[in-house]
């Protein structure tokens, strides 16, 4: 059976590799040509372009997987069923069961792969491209608000209006409030640099509201506490779903501490379980599709209701996802259940076998 196993496993992942490959392509020529109109404006240059292109190459490979795993599936075994390699499986006694699970095993094995791109070198990768673009193009980073950055810290509202690097910020504003939500003090830096466990304020201007009297005094430098560490200005500068579970937990727990809506990014941490889910999901219903109505099936066929399927349910998680915030829905639910009802297809299509 080990034999039988990896003959499969190679099928499955090199129709995986070859998919991958070609959608990977699609994506970075499509990207290319969104990108050639910001070409020219401020320094971003060609080879600007190129560099956050390639950066954008291992999120992209994370979410574009389980369609090439099931395009993959298809075309691998597909080619297994059009030479009867599968037929003479089948009468050598190997159950449909068996098949499915040799296919499942070559997924898990290139899922540990996948899965640790996704989490170590796309976040890092994904907020350099980031990084690059916004400082070429002269553009603050948006959180909350289209210009700069608004972030709440604890009886604190902070505006940034620009990010140098995660460890320095320009044009700092932030206005303290007493408990019954009476202003305080107003604050407003030139900049701020990180100091290791506080912000310190370069040209600092303070208003000071008190009963009845407003005071106003200019200190060249000041300590500036604040739970606003370096690495989560990291994660604000990326998209949900473009954030590794860890650096996703923190955020939650910072937004929690200060009484902000967490729902966007509890989302986006039952999405990083989908991903895997979703890839074992394709390889599963991929093998009573080659068995049923795609056996006989050209290659083409077989590669255009790959994308068919692949594409309608990544339609679907989306839609869930953006559903399931707008209802106000609970994530996990709302996340699994599309990986759901695919699994009940699939189990049927293969008990039908």
């Amino acid at each position: 059976m080990k034999i039988l196993d990896r003959y499969i496993a190679i099928a499955v992942a090199s129709g995986t590799g070859i998919a991958l490959i070609l959608i990977l392509g699609l994506d970075m020529f499509f990207t290319l040509i969104k990108e050639l109109d910001s070409v020219g404006e401020g320094s971003y240059s060609v080879g600007k372009m190129l560099q956050y292109v390639v950066l954008g190459i291992p999120g992209a490979l994370y979410e574009l997987f389980p369609a090439a795993a099931l395009i993959g599936g298809l075309t691998g075994m597909g080619a297994l069923a059009v030479n009867s390699e599968l037929v003479a499986m089948r009468a050598g006694g190997l159950s449909v069961w068996r098949i499915v699970m040799s296919v499942l095993q070559a997924g898990l094995l290139m899922l540990v792969l996948v899965v640790a791109i996704g989490e170590t070198l796309a976040p890092v990768a994904e907020e350099y491209s980031q990084r690059i673009r916004a400082v070429s193009l002269d553009k603050d980073i948006s959180f909350l608000g289209r210009d700069g950055i608004w972030v709440r810290d604890e009886g604190r509202y902070i505006y940034v209006e620009r990010i140098v690097d995660k460890q320095e910020l320009s044009n700092v504003t932030a206005h303290s409030f007493s408990d019954a939500g009476k202003l305080e003090v107003a604050t407003v830096a030139a900049r701020a640099i990180y100091r290791g466990d506080y912000w310190e304020l370069l040209d600092v201007h303070q208003t000071l509201f008190g009963e009845g009297t407003v005071s106003v005094n200019h200190q060249d430098s000041m300590a500036f506490p604040s739970l606003l560490l370096p690495e989560l200005l990291d994660i604000v500068m990326l998209e949900p779903e473009n954030i590794s579970v860890k650096d996703i937990l923190q955020f939650i727990a910072y937004l929690e501490e200060n009484g902000l809506d967490t729902a966007q990014y509890q989302f986006a941490f039952w999405s990083r379980f989908v991903m895997p889910l979703s890839t074992l999901l394709m390889l599963f219903i991929s093998v009573p599709m080659v068995f049923g109505s795609l056996r006989s099936s050209g290659t083409g066929q077989r590669v255009f209701v790959g994308i068919l399927v692949g594409f309608g349910f990544y339609l679907l998680n989306r839609m869930a996802g953006q559903m399931g915030q707008v209802y106000e829905l609970n994530p996990l639910i709302a996340s699994f259940t599309p990986g759901l009802v695919v699994l009940i297809i699939g189990y049927r299509m293969v008990r039908r076998l």
